[in-house]
């Protein structure tokens, strides 16, 4: 029972639930209102016929008793059709020799109720509807009450109110939908402002309804954006000044690496040689002992290089700005293609410059490198794809910078996750560190069908620039 009404009630919009309400309720009235017509007319026909039954009797009688005055039988029998022609509602007989019944007031013609109509509204006489009238020497005159004619009647007017009612609940139900549109519409448009909102569009706006509570609605609304748009304008800006401290920290600790770590590591291999050197000429007993002291040292310290050299790969790859960034997305994805050689990595770099500048090069590179990650340590996926491009925006007018975006795609058949479940860290701050940019950072993805990131940056290049840069 539960799903039936969750399928058919709480899952229909709003203004088809009321539809339904007003509807069930105008059914329920119109039923009602039909039982009690047909029972009026029930009660209406009864008493029709019995008061009809009364004045044909006293007619019968007055026009028997004339008749018998002026001629007899047969002056009666002239006399009575003529005079009980116009009755509804009762039918006239002569009762004649060997009981045989002679009509005088016939049945009329034209006159028509549905069966199941007239089995309602039919009353039960119990007898009543039968009057004899004998005179002395004359043959009896039986009155019979019919009441096809007022349940004919009473159909022609239930059949009216029918069609009347009904006419009128399309029109309310016409106007209902019409007003409920109106006056739902401005919820459909604050529903889809707050799928904007989640989207991260916080420049939505929705213009003030005409309905004054909805009108508040909107407003609060308005003012939820606005805030929501001035604390995330506020956060970008926190969240740049923070990546710009992130890799200045990045640019010391790799320079630290590359000028003090560097030359000592050298340093030690150096030293290390020349003991091994001055060990091979004065051998004595201790010489190979010394020999794999020295073998230790050299050992440990070319790991420390390896080391050493991966740590400044990943705090600082080269300096940006030197090489290309092409150079240095394939180089990225290269590492991860020797790093993990189960794992098939696609790449595809379109039309894209040497240069964006460092901060937007940056993003790009740590996306790239922050979404291969998390595919192949989290997502356990076995196929990736890279795809990075730039597209320029139609030209709006003359200035002398040109408009583009650099989007970059990229997808894995991985595991996935719900959409539900919160960003981990790593997406977080590569959705922010676009953000901060001015771009946009979709993630979408389910549970087994794997994950797809999609970032656009705007950037603009100059148009004297452009040209001497040629895209690769």
């Amino acid at each position: 029972m539960a799903e039936v009404l969750k399928k058919f009630w709480y899952e229909r919009p709003v203004r088809t639930q009321l539809l339904i309400a007003v509807g069930i309720i105008n059914l329920v009235a119109a039923l009602v209102a039909s039982a009690n017509s047909i029972l009026n007319a029930r009660a209406a026909t009864k008493v029709e016929i019995e008061a009809s039954l009364e004045v044909a009797e006293g007619l019968v009688v007055a026009t028997m008793k004339d008749s018998i005055a002026k001629g007899g039988i047969a002056q009666l029998r002239q006399e009575l059709p003529l005079q009980l022609k116009n009755l509804r509602h009762v039918r006239i007989l002569f009762m004649g020799a060997n009981n045989h019944l002679a009509m005088v007031s016939p049945r009329t013609e034209g006159e028509y109720a549905p069966r199941w109509f007239a089995a309602l509204v039919r009353p039960d006489f119990s007898g009543h509807a039968v009057k004899v009238v004998a005179l002395q020497g004359v043959d009896p005159v039986i009155i019979l009450g019919e009441p096809e004619d007022e349940i004919a009647e009473a159909w022609e007017y239930f059949s009216l109110l029918a069609i009347v009612l009904l006419v009128l609940n399309v029109l309310v139900l016409a106007v209902l939908y019409v007003v409920l549109g109106r006056l739902l519409g401005p919820l459909v448009h604050l529903s889809k402002g707050m799928q904007s909102l989640e989207d991260g569009h916080y420049a939505t706006r929705l213009t003030l309804p005409k309905v004054k509570e909805l009108a508040v609605l909107a407003e609060r609304f308005n003012t939820l954006a606005s805030a929501l748009g001035n604390a995330r304008d506020e956060n970008s800006r926190l969240y740049r000044q923070l990546i710009t401290v992130q890799e200045e920290e990045r640019r010391e600790i790799a320079n630290e690496l590359h000028d003090e770590a560097g030359p000592c590591l050298f340093g030690i291999t150096a030293n290390a040689s020349s003991i091994q050197k001055l060990a091979d000429q004065k051998p004595d007993s201790r010489t190979t002992e010394i020999s794999q002291r020295v073998g230790e040292i050299l050992s440990i310290t070319e790991r420390l290089k390896l080391l050493n050299r991966a740590l400044l790969k990943k705090l600082r790859p080269v300096p940006f700005g030197r090489v290309k960034l092409v150079e240095l997305l394939d180089e990225l994805v290269t590492g991860f293609q020797r790093r993990h050689p189960d794992v098939q990595i696609a790449a595809s770099f379109g039309k894209l410059a040497n240069h964006y500048g460092e901060t937007i090069d940056v993003t790009l590179y740590r996306c790239v490198q922050e979404g291969i990650t998390n595919a192949i340590r989290h997502g356990k996926a076995r196929a990736l794809t890279v795809d990075v491009s730039e597209t320029l925006a139609p030209q709006r007018n003359r200035s002398r910078t040109n408009h583009a975006t650099v989007t970059l795609d990229l997808r894995d058949d991985g595991t996935g996750f719900a959409r539900a479940t919160p960003k981990g860290f790593g997406l977080t701050t590569m959705t922010e560190r676009v953000r901060s940019l001015g771009g946009s950072c979709a993630i979408d993805s389910a549970p087994a069908k794997g994950t797809v990131i999609h970032v656009e940056i705007p950037v603009e290049r100059k148009k004297a620039r452009s040209r001497k840069a040629e895209p690769v």
